[in-house]
């Protein structure tokens, strides 16, 4: 025993040394300690060819700085941010790698050329230097010319390339206009092999078809396939290529000074009139102060010289929130397509980091007029009569729009849980319609929407309210739904008005619990969220991992903002209308993207999804309202 006891001691002793040799390797052997690392992932991830950013041209080049520990130091989107602006680094060998911002190369696409270079550097202590990093091509360029005999002889022409190993990339066709003058379309592809296949029917109707292999294909290689009109003996037609080795090179020249002086790691987001500035692992050299850090920002001029721009463009200071050493701080107000810089001073004016810049978006209709709510106050309604051929009788649903918005686009902007019940095996329940407008409790106008939970034979029916459109029944154990609007703006906050009734939980059927939160016994809680995402989402609730709980929610990256009603709130109004206002919380990794779809949601039964709730309980709803102006919310 003692000596197993001696064995664990030397093992400890030897854990503490490796750490404190790994503290001294961060200080440096000078023990200034410069730069406190961080890792931080790549961002390099695998880009369907559909995802291509708008007008991507490949040439915008982002640059990462990766120390020795392999962990990345400084990086930007664009490296125009970093031109004429020294970088700070502590001695050392760095790799600098550089490549088109947006897209990988590692899927095929048109017109997606992806272009990457890298160099490693040495930087010496008191010396500044300059550096030139080459972009080549890294995929496989392809283009396509077409004789004019052969234009003349078929009447019809395509061409279709794929990768020889199955699921490499996606496979291309090339759009083949026989009575254009050239073939535009380029194609790229990652380096592998390939195969090409064309078709052609003549003027008689006839089609010859051919494939060729493309082997050892390298990143900067240009393709050309060249058709000809085959001989009349063969009949088949020829295909030949050549590989131009004539491609153009990039070249992107950068400043690199390793003086140890102040610096810090920043991050921005930004959209139209609003930016969102980050900055951690802070440093600062000997006798400068980190006491009252904070960001300031100015547009940047292109006709005042530097002189006049200090005091005819002076700096705007930013209020700065700081938690665990980490700056964060929103500037508002900004005009759009507009490039601005910005740095970290302290409460001296020292500067800790040199001016970065941004550029804020352009402005967008949507975003500039400011999308609304359709039937925001529920004043709409509609009652849906159809026939039930395989069960007789009539089904009769109540959606929240107007007759003539329902006939226009053949669906309403929000659905509920109305067709569960009015529909299918859940017609039996004699057309229950949980969700309806009312008239006897309204905030405003005439009309509030109703949502009562209640019985529908087989099982507990939660009402619900939400922007999307029902899609089917699940047997009897639950529904698929399609939640999702298009919406292209970014609101900071929805708010409107609720009134909640909840009852107390009393079934001893084996559902309640299933929730994890609520049992039999328990009060009833309402719900009311909403979400900004990417394409719709279509939830089945006989599968948890596709119910939009917060959880799933900021673990999938096609949802960009989240809000909840807390769920303090979520318990009786007493009789009386309450006003909320649920912020949304914007992916700090997200900030900058757009949303195309946006998702409410609103149960009278909070876990319904579970089939858990009580029987009576009733949310009232009532003049909805996305709010835009102030300042968005960052997702912790």
């Amino acid at each position: 025993m003692k000596q197993a006891y001696n064995l664990l001691l030397l093992l400890l002793c030897a854990i503490f040394c490796m750490s404190c040799q790994e503290d001294m390797d961060l200080q440096g052997s000078d023990g200034t300690g410069y730069l406190l690392l961080t890792i931080n992932g790549s961002n390099e991830t695998t880009t369907r060819a559909a995802t291509l950013p708008e007008g991507y041209t490949g040439r915008q080049i982002a640059v990462e700085i990766i120390n020795a520990k392999d962990s990345v130091v400084q990086k930007t989107d664009d490296w125009e941010n970093w031109k004429d602006h020294p970088i700070k680094l502590p001695v050392g060998q760095y790799t600098i790698k550089a490549y088109s911002y947006g897209f990988d190369g590692k899927q095929s696409a048109m017109a997606a050329p992806y272009y990457y270079g890298s160099k490693t550097i040495n930087i010496e202590k008191d010396k500044e230097l300059r550096e030139k990093v080459t972009c080549k091509l890294a995929n496989v360029k392809m283009s396509v010319k077409i004789a004019d005999e052969l234009k003349e002889a078929f009447k019809s022409f395509t061409i279709y390339v794929t990768s020889k190993e199955a699921g490499k990339c996606d496979p291309i066709y090339f759009n083949i206009d026989l009575s254009a003058a050239a073939i535009k379309d380029t194609a790229y592809f990652p380096a592998t092999d390939l195969v090409v296949k064309y078709a052609a029917t003549n003027q008689d109707g006839k089609k010859n078809e051919a494939t060729r292999d493309l082997t050892g294909v390298k990143g900067n290689d240009h393709y050309i396939l060249n058709f000809t009109l085959g001989k009349a003996e063969n009949g088949n037609g020829d295909v030949t290529v050549e590989v131009d080795e004539t491609l153009h090179t990039y070249e992107y020249t950068f400043t690199v000074s390793q003086t140890p002086t102040n610096g810090a790691i920043t991050t921005t987001g930004t959209w139209d009139k609003v930016a969102y500035l980050k900055a951690e692992n802070v440093t600062a050299g000997s006798g400068v102060s980190l006491e009252g850090i904070k960001f300031q920002y100015r547009e940047i001029s292109t006709t005042q010289t530097k002189a006049s721009e200090e005091n005819e463009n002076p700096w705007i200071d930013v209020v700065t929130t700081e938690k665990d050493g980490v700056y964060t701080a929103f500037i508002t107000g900004l005009n759009p397509a507009t490039k601005y810089e910005y740095r970290l001073v302290n409460s001296e004016a020292v500067e800790i980091q040199t001016p970065q810049s941004f550029t804020t978006e352009e402005a967008s209709e949507e975003e500039t007029n400011q999308e609304i709510l359709q039937n925001a106050g529920f004043e709409d309604w509609y009652l849906l009569e159809a026939k039930l051929g395989f069960l007789g009788g009539d089904s009769k649903t109540w959606y929240p729009c107007s007759k003539d918005y329902y006939t226009k686009n053949g669906e309403s902007f929000w659905d509920s849980s109305n067709p569960g019940t009015t529909q299918g095996m859940g017609s039996m329940s004699g057309g229950l319609n949980p969700t309806q407008g009312t008239t006897e409790i309204v905030h405003s106008g005439s009309y509030a929407a109703k949502l009562e939970t209640q019985w529908a034979i087989l099982k507990l029916a939660a009402a619900s309210i939400y922007t999307g459109k029902f899609n089917s029944l699940v047997g009897a154990n639950g529904a698929k739904i399609d939640f999702g609007q298009p919406f292209t703006s970014r609101p900071i906050s929805l708010k409107g008005w609720y009134q909640y009734k909840p009852e107390v939980i009393d079934d001893d059927t084996q559902e309640v619990g299933n929730s994890g939160v609520l049992k039999n016994g328990d009060t009833d809680q309402c719900s009311i969220y909403i979400i900004l995402a990417k394409g719709t989402h279509q939830v089945d609730n006989t599968n948890t991992k596709t119910l939009l709980t917060a959880e799933n929610v900021k673990a999938d990256d096609n949802f960009i903002a989240y809000g909840e009603l807390p769920v303090e709130q979520c318990v009786s109004t007493n009789g009386e209308w309450k006003e909320f206002n649920i912020p949304l919380k914007y992916k700090e990794d997200q900030f900058g993207e757009k949303p195309t779809h946006l998702i409410i949601v609103c149960s009278s039964s909070k876990y319904g999804d579970y089939f858990t709730g009580a029987i009576g309980s009733t949310l009232y709803l009532d003049d909805f309202e996305l709010v835009y102006d102030g300042t968005p919310a960052i997702w912790e």
